[in-house]
Parts: C-alpha cells; sequence; structure tokens
C-alpha cells in the first residue's frame, strides 16, 4: 500500500506528542511492508529520507511562517495569518502534483494547522480515500488548545469566525479518527461526526528498552517533563509544592525537563529555595525518566492523550496525572494517581506519596505492563485495520464509475 501522512511538522522539527506519533506511524507502516510518504510545512521546498520514510516539506504559503515560533509578530498579523490558513488555496496546485506523482491509495491528514482544511479539497478533487486524525483543537479552535485562562466551553468570537470558514470543508473526510474519546466527543459538539465516520485510535509509545535507573538514594525524586510553562501546570505545580510542610520539602526532589521562558524560570527556581530542585533543559528521555521516581503531569488544560503519561510507564516510573481531558481515559490506579488541578488537590497527594513509599514502589511493578497497552503494535494494526476498511468501499465506488 502507498500512505501519504501530512502533518504540520515533521523530523527533525518536534513541536509537541504529534510530531512523535507521527513518526512512529510513518516508520511503523514502513516496517509493515508499506511505501510511506511524509507531506510537512518548513522553511523552503526539500524532499529527504528518515528511517525507509520520504519527507516533503513545502515552504509555508502565508504571510509569515510559524516554523521557528511567532514571538515578535503582532497580533494583527497572527489573526490575518489565522484568517488565511482556515481556507489556504495557495498550495493547491503545487499539492495536486505531488499527489499525481505519488499516487497513494490512501492520505491521512494529521495536524493541518498551515496547511488548513483546503488541503481536503485538494485530496478528494482527486478522489482519493482520505482519513484525518484528530490530534489537537485545530477544526475548533485556531490557537489549536481551547484554552484561555481556563478551558473553553464555547468558541470565543475569533474562533467562531475561522471555525465558520472550516465547516465549509469537515464533510470531506471519509474517516475521523480521535486519539481520544474525550477530543472527539469535543468535537461532535459543534459539528456532526457520525458514529460509522469515527473510531477512537489512543497513540503508542515506543519500547523503552534497556535503560539504567538512578537507584540514588536519600530524597524523594519527582519529575515534570514538557513545556516549563504557567498554561501547562507548572504554576500549579510549584503553587502546590511551597503550601508542603518543612518536614515533606526536606524529603523531595522537583526535576524539571524541557525549555522554558527563561525569566519564568528564574522565578521558579527563586521561589524554589529551600526545595531542592534541578533544571534540565532538553534532555532525553532516557535520562530524564531514569533519574526520578514518580513523574508529575499537572496539566490544566484538556489535553487530547496525554503522552508523557504512557511514556513515563514505559519506563516503569509512576505517575501523578491531572483529570483533564483524555489524561483521565489512560489512567490506571496499578501505576498511577488521579487528581483534580485545583488548589490543594496535588498537594494532599504529594503528601500521601511521600508517606507511602511501599505503595510508590507496588505500583513500580504495574507500569511497564500497562505501558504495552500502547504498544507500537498494535497502534499500527488498529490504523491498517481502518485503511482496509476505507479502501474496500473506495474501490468498489471506483469500479461502478
Amino acid at each position: 500500500m502507498r500512505v501519504l501522512l501530512t502533518n504540520s511538522f515533521y523530523y527533525p522539527a518536534f513541536v509537541g506528542g504529534a510530531e512523535v506519533s507521527v513518526k512512529i506511524l510513518a516508520e511503523g507502516l514502513v516496517n509493515a511492508g508499506h511505501q510511506v510518504y511524509v507531506l510537512t510545512t518548513g522553511l523552503y521546498d526539500q524532499v529527504y529520507r528518515v528511517n525507509g520514510v520520504i519527507v516533503i516539506s513545502l515552504k509555508q504559503q502565508n504571510i509569515f511562517s510559524i516554523y521557528g515560533g511567532t514571538d515578535g509578530v503582532s497580533n494583527l498579523k497572527k489573526s490575518i495569518w489565522h484568517l488565511i490558513d482556515s481556507c489556504n488555496l495557495f498550495y493547491h496546485t503545487r499539492i495536486t502534483s505531488i499527489l499525481k506523482r505519488i499516487s497513494p491509495d490512501i492520505v491521512n491528514t494529521n495536524t493541518i494547522q498551515g496547511f488548513s482544511p483546503a488541503l481536503w479539497l485538494t485530496i478528494k478533487k482527486l478522489r482519493i480515500p482520505l482519513v484525518h486524525t484528530m490530534r489537537d483543537y485545530y477544526l475548533l479552535c485556531h490557537k489549536c488548545s481551547m484554552f484561555n485562562n481556563g478551558n473553553c466551553a464555547t468558541l470565543c468570537a475569533p474562533c467562531k469566525v475561522t471555525h465558520q470558514v472550516k465547516k465549509n470543508f469537515l464533510s470531506y473526510p471519509d474517516h475521523y479518527i480521535a486519539i481520544s474519546d474525550f477530543i472527539l466527543k469535543k468535537h461532535r459538539q459543534f459539528f456532526t461526526i457520525a458514529d460509522g465516520r469515527a473510531t477512537t485510535i489512543y497513540n503508542a509509545v515506543l519500547k523503552a528498552g534497556n535503560h539504567k535507573h538512578n537507584t540514588e538514594t536519600g530524597k524523594f525524586r519527582l519529575g515534570y517533563i514538557g513545556r516549563v510553562a504557567a498554561d501547562k501546570g507548572v504554576r500549579y505545580l510549584v503553587d502546590e509544592l511551597l503550601k508542603l510542610p518543612d518536614d515533606k520539602k526536606d524529603m523531595l526532589k522537583i526535576i524539571f525537563a524541557g525549555k522554558g521562558d527563561p525569566e519564568f524560570v528564574a522565578q521558579l527556581q527563586t521561589e524554589l529555595t529551600g526545595i531542592e530542585h534541578a533544571f534540565l533543559g532538553v534532555i532525553s528521555p532516557a535520562d530524564f525518566y531514569g533519574c526520578i521516581d514518580t513523574l508529575i503531569v499537572p496539566a490544566l488544560w484538556n489535553e487530547p492523550f496525554g503522552r508523557t503519561v504512557v511514556e513515563s510507564l514505559s519506563f516503569g516510573v509512576p505517575v501523578c496525572q491531572s483529570d483533564r481531558g483524555g489524561l483521565e481515559e489512560i489512567f490506571s490506579a496499578d501505576c498511577s494517581w488521579l487528581f483534580s488541578p485545583d488548589e490543594g488537590n496535588l498537594l494532599d497527594l504529594l503528601q500521601h506519596v511521600l508517606d507511602n513509599r511501599d505503595e510508590v514502589e507496588r505500583k513500580k511493578q504495574n507500569c511497564i505492563r500497562r505501558s504495552r497497552d500502547f504498544s507500537a503494535d498494535n497502534y499500527i494494526k488498529n490504523y491498517l485495520e481502518l485503511y482496509h476498511k476505507i479502501l474496500v468501499p473506495s474501490a468498489l465506488l471506483q469500479s461502478a464509475n
């Protein structure tokens, strides 16, 4: 089978979990014997190969590129960018040519910010079977998060405008894949997706392989990995840590991994005086999970899935996880703890964990077993089964015509 995947970014550019999940999907399909192409955006046009996957990168066609971030871009320019991105036809001729040259059996779009839903019109004009994986809230919210000082229950005025434009394209995918039941339900609040046109397939995590776990004795090591920012729950996490009694503060060390605004990180370092802490920056997952006893996922926003949870479990590290969005679906009491990220809740849980080290050890024994529920083999199998399900009626329709 010849499969074309699309994603806003692809290796070596990594923005978040979507890029990891699409790379696992692409390389898994190659390993299963299929020919795989990835169409992505970049700073310039280029074609390159990564682990058997042929990557086609197109320079972004808008008033500026979001490839390197949007720092310093005015709000007016951002607004214009989002309006264009709701129906960007500037790629149409180029992508039509690429599709004709590749002649894929099926296209699976993933994150499409930068391409816009007009990409679907281009694909369906050539009568190519189309599947779309909902990995964020882009179809509803042009910021992709549905979070603005809290989780959005409705669409704000600017998002209503862009969503209204995008609605013109929502009937084009033959099937929608959701990475959690939560994200599917959220989309169904704003537009109709028939039961027969939607499937939930959870993301996968690769086997951690052999890794060295630092068994440093002494302080209990809590960890956070991801973007070090207030909207990711880091502010909430630090505030809860600071409320711990002094004797509990002396028992732990908090380790942060990931990028953060230097001023924000400096502020946190000052506030954490009295609690042993470390900001490691960007490090490999193996190095990070090897030096912590428990992961904290303090998400305030409705996570579509929660990759860090299953990633942590694959390294044998239990998780204290927020109950927001898809996180609650992947929770297992055998290897994790669940909390609602409200004032005092994480504080109570942290005190419980610190006082019950034997419980932590019991949960550790179940982590890797639980992570196998999110294996790459099952992930690829589920996608291939769905592709074949879509291709059979499409082939019958084409033969009838």
